[in-house]
């Protein structure tokens, strides 16, 4: 089937029907914070209908202290039944600059993503939220392309 489209944010959403019917956190939604970003259940951002932008900082840079902490934890294995496949992360060079914001990534150490189904390129997280904003302006069906490589 389709792969679903989970945006984490305030509020979350998830293309899926029961999230679409019910506005309440799904199973992708939980999955995604519980075993990706690895929240305990117990904690206050596991159960909230949305995150604010610090917040999702908050989260990621955990994960991250983490993962550096324990590097042989950071083993990803999909669960829901869906074959994802994911591009490897490019290395960040000394130089490497955001696409958007043209930003040094070693320079404000800010959250990175990147470009998960094609060509593996890092974007600031803040950064990919706004260029995801402009593309929901283009229309509501809209798919949110890598600003890289679209």
């Amino acid at each position: 089937g389709c792969p679903r489209q989970v945006v984490l944010g305030e509020p979350h959403s998830c293309s899926c029907a029961a999230f679409r019917k019910e506005r309440l956190l799904c199973r992708h939604l939980c999955w995604i914070l519980l075993k990706k970003y690895r929240l305990p259940r117990d904690h206050e951002y596991a159960c909230k209908l949305g995150l604010l932008e610090r917040e999702i900082e908050d989260m990621l840079q955990r994960l991250q202290q983490e993962q550096t902490s324990s590097p042989e934890k950071t083993a990803f294995s999909p669960s829901l039944n869906e074959e994802i496949l994911f591009i490897h992360q490019k290395e960040i060079g000394i130089e490497d600059i955001c696409p958007i914001c043209q930003e040094e990534f070693l320079r404000m150490m800010l959250p990175i993503t990147f470009c998960r189904y094609s060509c593996g390129n890092n974007v600031h997280i803040k950064c990919m939220k706004i260029w995801a904003d402009h593309q929901d302006e283009l229309g509501p069906d809209s798919v949110v392309k890598c600003p890289l490589c679209r």
